[in-house]
């Protein structure tokens, strides 16, 4: 299986004024893009060429450093197009919120302590909140392109 550079739903200005066209284009089409490619070479004619993304992530070997820079990085990037959008923002609400609400006191509480985490993430990385095996949240942090995948954990 070949991974490809997904489209956005969204025209590269349509984040503006929080993230300008010109580093849109440049994360997307350069960055991404380069993950993708750089995942495919690394997984070309192995056991991993016929397994999703997911899959690829779950068995990592992280000593695998070709693999694990760029699926994560292609996961990572899959995902932060997903949830960003022109109208997006506000507070969760349903099951999401009760479980925030339930961890962190509350949603500001939640905010606090993830933007906190998030700034004070060395170099390049990002910051999640992940489900853990017991349904409990959790807020972690993780280096250039592994994620909460590599260790079984939701995010």
């Amino acid at each position: 299986m070949a991974f490809e550079l997904p489209s956005l739903s969204y025209d590269y200005n349509e984040l503006e004024p929080h993230i300008d066209a010109r580093t849109m284009e440049i994360h997307h089409s350069k960055h991404h893009n380069g993950y993708t490619n750089n995942l495919n070479n690394a997984i070309a004619d192995t056991p991993l060429a016929d397994l999703s993304i997911e899959e690829i992530l779950n068995g990592l070997d992280l000593n695998n450093k070709a693999v694990r820079n760029n699926g994560g990085g292609f996961y990572n990037h899959c995902l932060y197009w997903e949830i960003m959008s022109p109208n997006g923002g506000g507070s969760p609400e349903g099951v999401l919120l009760d479980a925030i609400d339930n961890e962190f006191g509350s949603f500001e509480n939640f905010k606090t302590e993830f933007s906190k985490a998030a700034a004070t993430q060395f170099g390049s990385g990002w910051c999640w909140l992940v489900k853990e095996n017991d349904g409990s949240l959790k807020i972690t942090k993780t280096e250039n392109g592994v994620n909460p995948v590599c260790f079984n954990q939701t995010a």
